[in-house]
């Protein structure tokens, strides 16, 4: 297990490196554990799921125009409490929550934990994310999103995806058909932050405005009431601007292009190529999703990676990433279009394959 410790959250002290760490806590403990499998998980469902009320905090976001943009996400701790409450409505889970039960609430308890094959870190919001909202804000004007297909790869928090909605649902709506999925190791992590912050990113839009007006208000101003009508205003809102989409989880190297439907116009990740040993797998499913051959293939792609140059204590880092890329098959580009070089140094990069 290792740990960064360089997130974005205000009860976190920031720091320069990682902290390695060798021994381990409940679920990181696990010796043999094999990937999780490619699996796609239904957005009614996971509305279905979460409690009738969620808490939430802003973020604020230094976009690239010298502005600020609030984007809104879930509590932690109400995400823990929402997996309490709902073993405790089970008895048979209270006595013996299961495995992905007891892991979810181990990592809520210590976010910045990493362990491979287990936890990818995807609860925290970490600033590279924020670095890549930011990098997409300043090519808004040479790259529209709408009406294009988005692959957001361990997604996590989903801040670059939250970006792009905020974008949609803040603009009149058109005809165009924007498909937006978003993948991330953990289900676990869609199903408690992933999919609450997007519910909450619509409902702090002007296209939620008149729901707003029409609902019965929480009872705290940073606390929103999940209703059925809330659900349905949702749904007709992604139907209204035109927006798909899909969630899936599972390890990279089983990530099923043919199911998701094909490549895509714009991929994005963010502080994924800390481990080294996830690189090639990573790097693949990369280049796959940007194919520009065959029927499904895609005319032109964006494709950008957000990292911190180097990963203290575990590995990774741009350089061992561009050489990954480099010696895959048929091999790409590796081009820095942004960074920052004080302190932890962060780049923002994009690929072009061959």
């Amino acid at each position: 297990m290792f740990q960064f410790n360089f997130d974005v959250d205000n009860d976190t002290e920031q720091s320069t490196d990682v902290n390695h760490t060798t021994k381990n806590h409940g679920p990181a403990s696990a010796p043999t554990i094999g990937p999780n499998a490619f699996t796609e998980l239904s957005l009614a469902n996971a509305l279905n799921s979460l409690p009738s009320k969620i808490s939430y905090s802003p973020i604020t976001i230094q976009l690239a125009s010298g502005s600020e943009l609030s984007l809104p996400r879930r509590d932690l701790f109400d995400a823990r409490f929402q997996l309490i409450s709902q073993n405790a409505d089970d008895p048979d889970a209270l006595e013996q929550p299961s495995t992905n039960a007891r892991s979810a609430l181990h990592f809520l308890d210590a976010p910045s934990d990493l362990v491979p094959l287990v936890y990818e870190g995807g609860l925290k919001t970490w600033e590279c994310s924020l670095d890549l909202a930011s990098y997409l804000d300043g090519i808004s004007s040479q790259f529209d999103v709408s009406s294009k297909r988005v692959l957001e790869i361990g997604c996590g928090t989903s801040i670059p995806s939250l970006y792009i909605l905020h974008r949609i649902f803040s603009s009149p709506p058109s005809q165009n058909q924007t498909h937006i999925h978003l993948q991330d190791y953990n289900a676990s992590v869609l199903e408690l932050v992933t999919i609450p912050n997007i519910i909450l990113t619509w409902y702090l839009s002007e296209a939620a405005e008149t729901y707003r007006k029409s609902e019965e208000r929480a009872d705290s101003p940073l606390e929103l009431n999940i209703s059925e009508g809330l659900k349905d205003a949702f749904h007709q809102s992604l139907m209204t601007y035109g927006v798909h989409l899909r969630f899936f989880s599972g390890s990279w190297d089983t990530f099923d292009l043919r199911t998701s439907g094909g490549s895509y116009n714009l991929v994005l990740t963010s502080e994924t190529i800390y481990r080294m040993e996830s690189l090639p797998s990573l790097t693949a499913i990369m280049h796959g999703a940007c194919n520009t051959e065959g029927p499904k293939g895609v005319d032109n792609y964006l494709c950008l990676v957000a990292a911190k140059v180097l990963y203290f204590g575990v590995g990774g880092g741009v350089a061992e990433f561009v050489r990954c890329v480099r010696d895959l098959d048929k091999g790409g580009a590796v081009e820095t279009v942004w960074e920052k070089t004080q302190g932890v140094e962060r780049r923002v990069m994009s690929v072009r394959w061959n």
